[in-house]
């Protein structure tokens, strides 16, 4: 024995946590099989190639790119991927639950929540492939519909449960052979049945140290913060459930937006009542509710309504919003002209080459027609809006007596707009008449609309508007302020090119470019329907103000598939109900999700509401059904745990009474190295109110796994973030609860970076992988499984977030593959009996 192995060996046996720590020989002395050694040791090694799939649907839609570290994307099956959680079946097999697919809720909707039956052949010293054979899964599902928010596949039969439903991070399978997990997003604790069926709702979190109060994240689904990507999923997935294959649109009022993006920050809006001037009886609420960027990435495009200042206009613009839906189209396209979206110093990145707004790029969308340029509504305010190339038209429709589509915002001919032909009286409110129940000749015989009431730039000039015009004679209207049909909206715009194009208005200097525009310009259909039908914003009490959402939806489709218009023209709504339906019959329309909160008391000559607020305690009839949490923000219930600091890990006692969820990171407002373990009692459904506590390493920034092994100690895998670095912080930790309170007791158990691997089971690096040959590590940033497979051996797996992380293979810089590791210790854990 040469006297380098001499030293060697006399270290190893009197110090082995210090050549843990220091690295070893690459020709390490081997013991026999039957001597525990000396340091924790490789003893088998299972690896599922990244490139893993199973039966399902296409997943992968919404991660942004044709391809990720080598993977093409979307997948046409479902990735077998992140593993979160591991259990051991008495079979040899193991339950290894996949996490929340893609790490966001933007990112994961069409990735179902699964656990899958594994079987590895580990690669041993002596035996065994290194494969690992997927046998089986289960799926989450809710068909007892006992989630009350609203989930992706909220409108299937089945209910199955996606990564933007919920993170589920840990998992445990109680005495009774049901299976818990651990979510992030609430944080919330999850109860299945054997087979993945919800048994109960999801489980709350209290707040210990705020009565009354939840432990939310900014993802919960009881926070309006957290819940309008959760309503767009859900009804996305209804479109496509139909054979719609465009998403259909996010439509915010603009002061509800929230961004940080380009050099410029949204800031709090006290409009409609909200914030600390909130009306009396109104619970005061953020109106930051709506993120940008979130909404963006989980692939919807935000057009966001209605904005007349052009430095706001300008803003919001910086704020990388689709669309805009103004009443003044020449603020707006001159606000598309000057952008400098790239920031080289030269403006107009959103215009062609011709000058016109790049429909790709931006949708400029002229509200009612240009509403602060013409009386709203009318064929004069859609000219205004092609005059001034706008890529959309933007009205309202309603449906007379006779069952026709007649444009209008109001249930009523109101007398702030509209007179009587007859020049009777009509400016009283108490005068107004319903456009039910009148038919389609009856209003436009009886009534103009030409009031103007919107400032001095408001003009009815019929000399402004001489494709109007001539259009209303050649129908024989008395006036081009008549109340149009929806179908004439169509005609105007083919009168307009013809009259640019061959008529008196090809001279005109700009007549190429509104013939171009004309040709192009889409439409967006609002249809007018109000559920609060019994009483209305003037204190009278009506059976129904409109015709139901069902005519009301067929009816103005109707008129778009007639035109063959389903390309060019959209329908929307804060009326959920004809948006759904809209999606079942006239799938090649694509939806409009209106959202907005113009409360609707207390006063009764109040504003009839949008569709966010409840009515009198009950969530809105506005949305379908669909959940809303009305005015519970981060202003009446914090975020007091981070992103992606949920239940991580979760222990299950070893006599199965308790579980002992674990944040993954600190509370907001706790120490940065202070977790906090609550216990959940089975037999009660309820924490228990008692806590621990678990100090992080001053290297460590997360855990990722937390089990029990006897009544007292449990392991914990610690780490930081980082990924292909052989100086990462990745370790196992021995714990050991105490009292209520404390701090648990912690000891190293295993550093994942520094495991002898003397048998050569990981092989040889190659291609550039790293932590590979006599010291096997794992340069993974997630390592989020720990199982016990006897006293000497535990079981280690990563979680690759598929197809993202990169810490093994730095060399080709291809995605991780899920690799299981057996880790036989130098010591045995004392198990419970």
């Amino acid at each position: 024995m040469s006297k380098q192995k001499s030293i060697m060996l006399a270290a190893i046996v009197a110090a082995p946590l210090l050549l843990s720590a220091c690295g070893g020989s690459d020709n390490p002395i081997i013991a026999p099989e039957t001597t525990a050694p000396q340091a924790p040791q490789l003893s088998g090694r299972a690896v599922l190639p990244a490139a893993t799939f199973a039966d399902g649907p296409l997943s992968g839609q919404y991660l942004g790119g044709s391809s990720t570290n080598g993977q093409a994307v979307p997948f046409a099956k479902q990735p077998v991927q992140g593993f979160s959680a591991i259990l051991k079946n008495a079979d040899g097999s193991f339950l290894a639950m996949s996490d929340n697919g893609y790490g966001s809720l933007e990112n994961s909707a069409d990735f179902n929540l699964r656990v899958y039956t594994i079987r590895p052949n580990f690669k041993t010293a002596s035996s065994g492939d290194g494969s690992i054979k997927v046998e089986k899964f289960i799926e989450l599902k809710d068909p007892n519909k006992l989630i009350p928010f609203a989930i992706t596949n909220q409108f299937s039969k089945d209910r199955i449960l996606t990564g933007a439903d919920f993170d589920i991070e840990s998992m445990q399978r109680a005495p009774d052979g049901t299976l818990w997990f651990g979510d992030e997003f609430g944080p919330f604790l999850i109860h299945t049945d054997a087979n993945g069926v919800l048994l109960e709702a999801p489980i709350k979190l209290m707040d210990n140290e705020n009565v009354g109060q939840e432990l939310r994240s900014p993802q919960n689904p009881y926070a309006e913060e957290g819940s309008a990507v959760r309503i767009m999923n859900a009804v996305r997935a209804h479109a496509q459930q139909f054979g719609g294959k465009r998403a259909p649109v996010f439509s915010p009022y603009n002061v509800m937006l929230k961004y940080d993006v380009n050099g410029v920050k949204s800031t709090a809006d006290a409009h409609y009542a909200r914030g600390k001037n909130a009306q009396p009886g109104l619970t005061p609420a953020t109106s930051e509710i709506f993120d940008v960027a979130s909404l963006k990435s989980a692939g919807y495009q935000v057009v966001t309504w209605t904005v007349n200042d052009k430095a706001r206009m300008t803003e919001l613009l910086k704020a990388g919003v689709n669309g805009i839906i103004t009443d003044r189209p020449d603020l707006l396209y001159t606000a598309v002209k000057e952008f400098d979206a790239n920031k080289d110093g030269v403006a107009g990145d959103y215009l062609t080459k011709d000058g016109l707004i790049d429909q790709t790029k931006f949708d400029a969308q002229g509200h009612r027609g240009a509403r602060n340029l013409r009386p709203e509504n009318t064929l004069p305010a859609m000219e205004a809006a092609l005059d001034n190339l706008m890529t959309t038209l933007e009205t309202d429709s309603g449906i007379s007596k006779d069952g026709i589509s007649v444009l209008k915002h109001d249930p009523y001919i109101e007398t702030q707009k509209c007179r009587r032909t007859d020049g009777k009286p009509y400016d009283n409110i108490s005068q107004e008449v319903l456009m039910k129940d009148l038919t389609l000749a009856e209003m436009q015989s009886q009534y103009i609309c030409d009031k103007l009431f919107r400032g001095a730039d408001q003009k009815n000039d019929i000399a402004l508007s001489p494709v109007s015009a001539a259009m209303a004679t050649s129908k024989g209207y008395t006036s081009p302020y008549v109340l149009p049909k929806t179908q004439d909206v169509f005609d105007l715009v083919t009168a307009y090119i013809d009259y640019y194009s061959v008529g008196a208005g090809k001279a005109h200097p700009d007549a190429t470019k509104r013939v171009a525009n004309a040709k192009t310009v889409r439409f967006n259909i609002e249809t007018k329907i109000n559920p609060r039908s019994d009483k209305d914003n003037h204190g009278k009490v009506y059976k129904d103000r409109t015709v139901g959402f069902e005519q009301m939806a067929d009816t103005l489709a109707g008129v778009i598939v007639a035109n063959k218009m389903e390309a060019r023209a959209d329908i929307q709504s804060f009326d959920f109900r004809t948006l759904l339906r809209v999606q079942e019959k006239f799938p090649a329309i694509r939806t409009v999700y209106l959202f907005g909160d113009f409360p609707i008391y207390p006063t009764a000559d109040s504003d009839d509401g949008t569709n966010m607020q409840d009515e009198n305690g009950k969530n809105t009839p506005w949305m379908a059904g669909l959940y809303w949490p009305y005015r519970s923000t981060a202003m009446s219930n914090s975020f007091r745990v981070k992103r992606s600091g949920g239940f991580e890990g979760m222990a299950l006692s070893s006599d199965g009474s308790k579980l002992y969820p674990l944040l993954e990171l600190p509370l907001v407002g706790h120490d940065e190295k202070t977790l906090l373990i609550n216990e959940f009692d089975l037999a009660t459904r309820k924490y228990t109110g008692k806590t621990f506590k678990y100090k992080l390493d001053a290297k460590g920034s997360n855990i990722g796994d937390f089990i029990m092994y006897n009544a007292e100690e449990g392991i914990i895998i610690e780490r930081d973030n980082s990924q292909g670095d052989l100086n990462g912080f990745k370790k196992l930790f021995k714990v050991k609860l105490g009292k209520a309170g404390d701090f648990v007791e912690k000891t190293e158990l295993v550093n994942l970076m520094d495991v002898k691997d003397p048998s050569g089971i990981s092989g040889k690096s190659s291609n550039g992988d790293i932590g590979l040959g006599s010291i096997f590590a794992m340069p993974f940033v997630t390592i989020e499984d720990v199982v016990v497979i006897d006293e000497n051996t535990l079981g280690v797996l990563n979680d690759n977030n598929y197809p993202f992380s990169v810490g093994r293979h730095m060399g080709t810089k291809q995605a991780d593959d899920n690799e299981f590791m057996l880790i036989k210790l130098p010591v045995p854990l004392k198990l419970a009996k």
